[in-house]
Order: structure tokens, then sequence, then C-alpha cells
């Protein structure tokens, strides 16, 4: 399977992945930006879980990224600690300047451009069921962009409303229940008094996408 041979930025990659928490990836569910889509790109926030060290993914049918995995059995976390990226990757396209692609396991895999961290995995184990696609990852590469390796950020509540909010808004889209309208609410002041610019632009948008 090829990817695209366009020019790639440097990034600091490692031949090796002896600790997949490096990049982003602990026990429990990991908020990560998930690119996928070799021909393509695509990007979407998505929780990857890990449960004794072994990473699966469990994507539900109808999205861009559930398709691309279901093709190409690969996808690429992004750890990304821009708010307003979360909102607009959850009910957006980016746009394919937003994408740089890197090397992995002899082809090139499109990863964001605003990513401190990335690991391209391949799916295995698939599995479909009557909702969803789950799979094993195994990481085939990852890296740093722009030296960011010792420049992690520390993340704030604020942040993390935003993350919150924007998983209640999919859910009022889907459903129509106002109780999500109250919940996140509850997180936009949260945002708003915890976050910074950053925050406040996302819960803005997310605000007028919903309408609100």
């Amino acid at each position: 399977m090829t990817g695209f041979s366009s020019g790639c930025r440097e990034f600091e990659k490692l031949s090796q992945i002896p600790d997949l928490s490096s990049f982003g990836i602990r026990e429990g569910i990991s908020e990560v930006i998930v690119s996928t889509g070799f021909e393509s790109p695509n990007a979407a926030p998505i929780g990857i879980i890990t449960k004794g060290g072994k990473p699966f993914v469990r994507l539900f049918k109808g999205s861009h990224t559930w398709a691309n995995v279901a093709k190409e059995r690969y996808l690429a976390s992004n750890v990304v600690y821009d708010p307003l990226l979360f909102v607009r990757s959850t009910f957006f396209d980016l746009e394919p300047s937003e994408f740089e692609y890197v090397p992995a396991g002899g082809f090139k895999f499109p990863v964001l451009k605003e990513a401190i961290a990335w690991v391209v995995f391949e799916c295995v184990n698939v599995k479909n069921t009557d909702q969803a696609l789950i799979a094993d990852l195994v990481p085939v590469e990852a890296g740093f962009n722009e030296g960011h390796r010792k420049d992690l950020p520390v993340l704030n509540r604020g942040f993390n409303a935003v993350l919150e909010a924007t998983v209640h808004a999919t859910r009022y889209q889907l459903s129509g229940d106002e109780k999500y309208l109250e919940l996140i609410r509850h997180y936009e002041t949260l945002a708003s008094k915890c976050g910074g610019d950053g925050e406040k632009k996302a819960m803005k948008l997310l605000y007028e996408v919903l309408g609100i």
C-alpha cells in the first residue's frame, strides 16, 4: 500500500517505540485526534483504549474514520493540545494543508501538522459488529513534531472542559436531548473560568455549530 511522495517536513522519528506513554497513549482512554486515509486524509477525535498495556480502538459505523480503517487497516494517533482543533475536527473536514505525510512501514501516512506527538498504528484482529469496528493496535512508527519531545504542555481544566462539551455536543446532535445542552453550558463555564483564549474560541465555535 503506497502513500504520497510529496515533501515531508523533518520530524523527530524513532526507529523503536519502547513506551507508548511517551507519545500520549496511556493506560485507560487517551483522547487524541486520529488521522486516517492514504488518498483522502481525514481527522476526528477518538479515544484510544489501553488495557494491560495493549491499545485498541472502537470505531462506530458511518464515520469517515470507520470507513478508512475498514478499507486500509491503518490509523495514526495525534496528540493535540489545541481545543479549537478538537472542535473543528469533530464537526468539519480539515483542509488537506493541515496534514503532513510521514514515513511509516514503507509508506507515507498522514498526521496532523499541529500534532506534538504521533503514532502510526496497524489495525489487526479486526472485528465488525452491528454498530462498530473493533481492532487491536500495533505501533508501526512514532515521532515528535518540531522538537516538542521535551516541551509537552501541562493540561488544564479548561481544555478538558472543551473535550467534555464536544462529546456532549455530538450526543445532543444525535438525540436532541436537552440534558446535553445543560451539560455543555456547565462545561462552557468551566472552560471560560480555567481556560485561555483557545478554549474560549473553541466553545464559541461549538455554540455556533449547535445554533445556541
